[in-house]
């Protein structure tokens, strides 16, 4: 018994960026095909693609121990291979973190596990995830799940090694210890300090990314957890144990990594209630037990201040033996099926307004600028084939009135031209201001200095004060980014006013916003804020905070300000561009009316071929509005195709 709703959504959502994948292609070979595009508009159709291809839906789970997280992440995703996949077994309990998901690039299932001695190292998970050779890699074989299941019992491996060692590492404090204990002889630590398994589960081939995290230690010990993979993932899903409701422990999970996932706009965050089956008394009846449930679930929104449809109490465990079992009626009773139905609407819909504004919003105003070149030039077309069909009879003293015509609209032309070398010429100083704004190497420099002034610092005051100057001066930076970005926005749009009000030209100009990154930006500096005053930083080793800070908290900021540079590289490379297209557009119709008439003027013979030349031009330009409008079309619907409307072969638009 599947989980075919979740699959259904995901397979829509995945047939719905195929269509968008095809569209560019078929799009890109066209502005190939009719040499109507530019690097400009090559690049940007290529860094679409890309966006769109490496995009994964993907959903973090978080818990203390034993709350049966690793279940609920078996019964939800895994259920159809009759056992448990990942080690969740009573005392086997995941002790490092663990990225699930299906690598396309190799096509092979595989378990990648990193050694916990890499904490020695000021390197980040992502940084080693390009470093093969730092990993263990050992094959998974799908089709034997014995092997599968032996292999995959490494994410719960442990080491003993001296408190010296542990400490070394990050995962000891002697001191502490020693206040409450006698110090140990070898202190139990992850043998791993993370995992990442590719399996080619239908849901993982199709972009799902399941995180799946050890308890509040790990948590503390491993910043990019909560600082950067958690942040990243569209879904967090929070899970508590029903028999224990909200323990000390729990609640520090929350308040210290949790609580402020939920006020990012593209993230969801929610609460799930598990092993309510503990609840199941066979002295109660039905209702007296949905009655305990239901006041545990108020109970559990009241103690976070969340809303009580944000908690959903399921049994993972009884979930999963329903589903293997094919038991409908236990499965209606784990209550499993509204998390996934929830789930499966939610996650979806989220993902695909991410992608309509990120990725798609580009390629609609690229095509809708090649729909109006394309009307142009009908437009031209069909005004020379009335121009020409009024000529018959017309002595010569006509066809010379209107090359003079001709010739005045060529002046009118270098006009326009010049006033676009102008305005470029205005874009090109704020671009420049800008991009010094951006400059990636200055930033570089101020993270240099910051870390030279905490290594040497050796109070806690001096590392904190360090950390909040830093942020203070990117949010300065990110300010001034802001202003100049709109200041270009309101150049970038009065230049096209001005050639649309001047020059007759109606075309849109591409917009760009950076508020969103500063949005981001200022979550990041609150983030900052709690890593910074946290007890626990000012217990951790100095060493570990300083690789804290610049692992977790300043790699994001530098991914946000490399990302703005990259999005308004690419803005300020395209701005203009469809006033170039339309002011080369109309040069040739120039020159090609002129043409005419010279040839008309020497040959009345000409007439009439020229005529038929230009009805069949019209044609193929139809044809070619045609195209265009049902890319358009595809690329602008929000809802997932059906099975008629998924995209065939390209073919050429128009004939002849």
């Amino acid at each position: 018994m599947e989980n075919s709703q979740l699959i259904s959504q995901i397979k829509s959502f995945e047939d719905w960026k195929t269509v968008l994948s095809v569209t560019m292609d078929e799009y890109r070979a066209w502005l190939q095909d009719y040499k109507l595009g530019g690097d400009e508009e090559e690049n940007s159709l290529e860094k679409c693609r890309k966006s769109l291809n490496d995009d994964r839906l993907s959903i973090a789970f978080v818990a203390e121990f034993s709350r049966g997280k690793t279940e609920l992440i078996n019964a939800l995703f895994f259920s159809d291979y009759g056992r448990r996949l990942l080690p969740s077994t009573a005392g086997r309990t995941t002790m490092c973190p663990t990225e699930i998901f299906y690598d396309r690039v190799a096509d092979e299932a595989y378990i990648q596990l990193l050694p916990i001695e890499t904490r020695l190292e000021d390197i980040s998970l992502d940084q080693y995830k390009h470093k093969p050779d730092a990993w263990v890699t050992l094959p998974l074989d799908p089709l034997a799940p014995d092997q599968v299941e032996a292999t995959l019992q490494n994410v719960v491996h442990t080491r003993h090694v001296p408190p010296e060692e542990a400490e070394k590492l990050g995962l000891y404090d002697s001191d502490r210890i020693m206040l409450e204990s006698d110090s140990p002889e070898t202190v139990e630590i992850p043998k791993w300090r993370h995992a990442r398994i590719s399996f080619p589960h239908p849901l993982l081939k199709r972009g799902l990314t399941i995180l799946d995290t050890p308890g509040l230690n790990a948590l503390g010990t491993e910043p990019e957890l909560t600082l950067s993979m958690l942040p990243s993932a569209q879904v967090v899903l929070f899970v508590l144990a029903a028999d224990t409701g909200v323990t000390r422990s729990d609640m520090e999970i929350w308040t210290q990594h949790l609580q402020g996932c939920g006020s990012r706009s593209r993230q969801r965050l929610m609460v799930v209630l598990n092993k309510i089956d503990t609840l199941w008394d066979e002295m109660r009846n039905d209702n007296a037990i949905l009655d305990t449930i239901s006041q545990q679930r108020d109970k559990t929104a009241r103690i976070l201040g969340i809303d009580t449809q944000s908690v959903f109490p399921v049994s993972a465990q009884k979930g999963l033996l329903a589903k293997s079992k094919d038991d409908q009626a236990l499965l209606d009773r784990s209550a499993l099926s509204r998390l996934e139905d929830y789930l499966s609407q939610d996650l979806i819909a989220l993902r695909r307004e991410i992608i309509q504004e990120t990725i798609t919003y580009d390629v609609v105003m690229m095509l809708d600028n090649s729909v109006g070149l394309m009307e142009s030039r009908r437009s031209g077309i069909k005004s020379q084939l009335t121009q020409l069909g009024g000529l018959s009879g017309k002595s010569q003293e006509a066809i010379e009135q209107l090359m003079q015509e001709t010739k005045e609209h060529r002046t009118h032309y270098q006009k326009n031209l010049d006033d676009f070398r102008t305005s470029r010429r205005m874009l090109e100083v704020k671009a420049d201001k800008l991009r010094r704004l951006l400059d990636m190497q200055q930033l570089e420099k101020e993270f240099e200095k910051t870390r030279l002034e905490m290594t040497g610092n050796w109070t806690t005051l001096g590392l904190q004060k360090s950390m909040r100057t830093l942020f203070e001066l990117m949010r300065i930076d990110m300010r001034q980014v802001v202003k100049e970005v709109e200041q270009t926005r309101r150049l970038v749009r009065g230049i096209y006013h001005r050639f649309q009000s001047e020059h007759g030209v109606d075309l849109n100009p591409r917009m760009f916003s950076v508020m969103k990154h500063r949005v981001e930006l200022e979550l990041l500096y609150q983030e900052a804020e709690i890593f910074r005053n946290s007890p626990l930083t000012a217990a951790t080793e100095k060493h570990f905070v300083i690789n804290k800070f610049f692992v977790a908290l300043v790699d994001r900021a530098r991914m946000i300000f490399n990302m703005v540079r990259y999005q308004v590289d690419n803005w300020l490379d395209m701005a203009l561009e469809p006033l170039v297209m339309h002011l080369r557009e109309r040069r040739d119709q120039i020159e090609t009316r002129f043409d005419d008439l010279q040839r008309i003027s020497q040959s009345r013979d000409t007439l009439n071929t020229r005529i038929a030349e230009l009805k069949q031009q019209n044609e193929t330009v139809l044809g070619h509005l045609l195209f265009l409008r049902a890319l358009f079309k595809r690329v602008s619907k929000t809802l997932p195709p059906q099975e008629n409307e998924l995209p065939a072969q390209r073919q050429t638009a128009g004939t002849g």
